[in-house]
């Protein structure tokens, strides 16, 4: 993934991209999960064309 998009969704608060696990991780519990980011960086990946998909803890992982 380019280093620009990993910019862009490190960006947000609540998440953090984890290079290791190609996966970006929630930063917060399930109660204080800020569904806004995650819908946000959602449609991030979308609109890149990024496989994806989605895990418990409201975490992504990305898809190769």
């Amino acid at each position: 993934m380019a280093q620009l998009l990993i910019d862009e969704l490190n960006r947000y608060s609540s998440y953090k991209f984890d290079t290791k696990e190609n996966r970006i991780r929630n930063l917060k519990s399930n109660e204080n999960t800020d569904i806004e980011q995650f819908l946000s960086i959602q449609h991030l990946l979308d609109l890149n064309k990024i496989n994806h998909k989605f895990e418990k803890n409201f975490e992504i992982q990305i898809v190769k």
